[in-house]
């Protein structure tokens, strides 16, 4: 998959193309993504993709709390396993957001990208908002421009609406298995590895404490969870505390460490990916460091028999 990410470098090569965050490349987006496909291949088009390098929450709402479900890289692979052949990462800012849809289709989507074939979602709205614009105004400003206005089917799993928002709403209620249903893949952050207090290394159960890649990277909600681990290429089971520790700390700064099952080794500053499996309980606080370590010990054997 080609990725671009200044669009003087399109070249206005005719393609087929589709707008949108893609947060998460869930479901629906797969499903949107397939039936453009179907008719781009009609029409010997490639298949683009014209997202954001810089979401659009973040421009207009700078103390806006972590909601990502995908970083750019992250969204890049998930979108290339799903038979992109371009992906272009717009540098949206105050400027960009200022236009209306009709001069974007026609400057940008027709102008630099040679957009042939647009793919619009049945609710999607995209340029500066305008008051009773949509599909229809959307055709409009496509014929004048030369760009066919296509919309998506509606997409629904189990009769219910799948969404970036349905996915975060899922985590945030530390329901994995729900996430994961609905993205179609596994949830997956990734961070560097970190030194911690010591404290899980001091009762038996060493931790890597985990700096996200990028801090507005959505974290299920505080809890315990069992993990499957990528680190060094390897893959290894784990049981995660994302939380403030309050059994040890009363500072109530939220980390993430992770104990690598049967694992031993300096991994300070490596790479890490985590992708949560199931949450196993809430965050507690105990009354003495052995209570914890006791849980501790459940939550791993309940891991390693799978129960």
């Amino acid at each position: 998959m080609e990725i671009i990410t200044d669009i003087r470098d399109c070249g206005n090569r005719p393609c087929a193309a589709t707008i949108g965050s893609f947060d998460g490349v869930h479901l629906g987006h797969k499903a949107m993504l397939a039936e453009l496909r179907e008719a781009a291949d009609t029409k010997g088009l490639p298949l683009t993709v014209v997202t954001f390098a810089r979401h659009p929450r973040l421009l207009f709402d700078g103390a806006a709390e972590p909601f990502l479900l995908t970083t750019n890289s992250e969204k890049a692979v998930l979108l290339e396993q799903a038979d992109v052949d371009r992906l272009v990462l717009l540098d949206f800012d105050t400027c960009m957001a200022a236009m209306s849809a009709g001069r974007f289709m026609r400057e940008v989507l027709a102008g630099l990208l040679g957009v042939k074939l647009l793919g619009v979602g049945y609710d999607h709205r995209f340029g500066k908002p305008c008051e009773g614009e949509g599909f229809e105004q959307y055709v409009g400003y496509g014929k004048e421009c030369g760009i066919e206005v296509m919309r998506f089917s509606p997409f629904e799993l189990d009769s219910k609406k799948v969404s970036s928002t349905a996915v975060r709403r899922a985590l945030s209620a530390g329901d994995i298995p729900a996430a994961r249903e609905l993205l179609g893949h596994g949830y997956m952050f990734a961070g560097t590895v970190v030194k911690g207090a010591g404290i899980g290394r001091g009762i038996g159960f060493p931790t890597a404490n985990v700096q996200l890649d990028d801090e507005m990277k959505l974290l299920p909600s505080n809890g315990v969870y069992e993990v499957d681990v990528e680190l060094d290429g390897g893959h290894c089971k784990g049981v995660m505390n994302i939380g403030v520790n309050p059994t040890v700390s009363d500072r109530m700064l939220r980390s993430i460490e992770v104990h690598i099952i049967d694992f031993s080794g300096d991994i300070y500053g490596k790479r890490i990916v985590v992708e949560p499996v199931r949450r196993l309980r809430g965050e507690v606080k105990f009354g003495t460091i052995d209570a914890l370590k006791l849980q501790i010990g459940v939550d791993v054997a309940r891991v390693k028999r799978g129960i």
